[in-house]
């Protein structure tokens, strides 16, 4: 009596076939290897397989939508004019006080290239006294065009206000020097007009009185020229057209 060396199955003695699995008897089976298997649903007592460090590399888990959290804001382009957190650029007093005077605000980091390239012709001619109100005209919509429009009108308003007191100090100043022209024998005619002396303070007077409104005209146009949005000295600070 014999046994099978497979399955363990009784056999008779000088059989060479099991009769249950049939496996030839006396010749030794080639092992049988499996392939490893790194599914988790295979449980066998102390088999523990090795994770597969390049699936875990490789694998990128997907995204999952949040609810209730906000997303972060996509940046957007800048928008010219509507940013007033951007500060005027003033440089550092030097101590001089003509260069201290000259240096004003300047808001042309909020204004808009295009509308400031459309608007400059406008703009410069706006300085020519009575012409105040052209970029209004022109363009209402012009941001650019509406600061020098008003930077023009308060030019306008300082000028007027310098030649009203020239004129008060002219009128003064022929009423103290005013004199009686005589004849050649010096007789009175009674005809008075101001003196010499008088005629000089007068005149002095009313060119210290002009330089005011010529240097506003001049830098309001050099300002719109190049294109900057840059305060006028003294009074360009006061908005009346915003």
């Amino acid at each position: 009596m014999q046994f099978c060396n497979q399955c363990g199955a009784q056999m008779n003695d000088g059989a060479k076939f099991c009769p249950k699995c049939g496996a030839t008897i006396g010749q030794p089976q080639a092992p049988q290897y499996s392939q490893p298997n790194n599914d988790q649903s295979f449980n066998a007592p102390g088999f523990n397989p090795a994770p597969n460090n390049y699936q875990q590399q490789t694998q990128v888990p997907p995204q999952q939508q949040v609810y209730g959290q906000v997303p972060p804001p996509q940046q957007q382009p800048p928008v010219y004019g509507q940013n007033t957190q951007i500060p005027p650029y003033q440089a550092p007093k030097t101590g001089n006080f003509f260069k201290d005077i000259l240096n004003t605000p300047d808001y042309t980091a909020q204004y808009d290239p295009a509308d400031i390239a459309n608007s400059k012709g406008i703009t410069i001619a706006s300085y020519f006294w009575i012409l105040f109100w052209l970029p209004l005209a022109v363009n209402s919509n012009s941001r650019y065009g509406r600061f020098h429009a008003n930077q023009a009108l308060l030019m306008l308003i300082a000028s007027a206000a310098c030649g009203i007191v020239s004129g008060i100090l002219q009128a003064i100043i022929n009423a103290i020097f005013r004199t009686e022209i005589t004849t050649y024998f010096g007789m009175g005619t009674g005809v008075y007009a101001t003196n010499g002396f008088g005629l000089f303070l007068s005149g002095l007077f009313g060119f210290i009185l002009a330089i005011p409104s010529l240097a506003f005209l001049i830098l309001g146009i050099i300002n719109a020229a190049n294109g900057k949005a840059k305060e006028l000295p003294i009074i360009g600070k006061f908005r009346i057209i915003k």
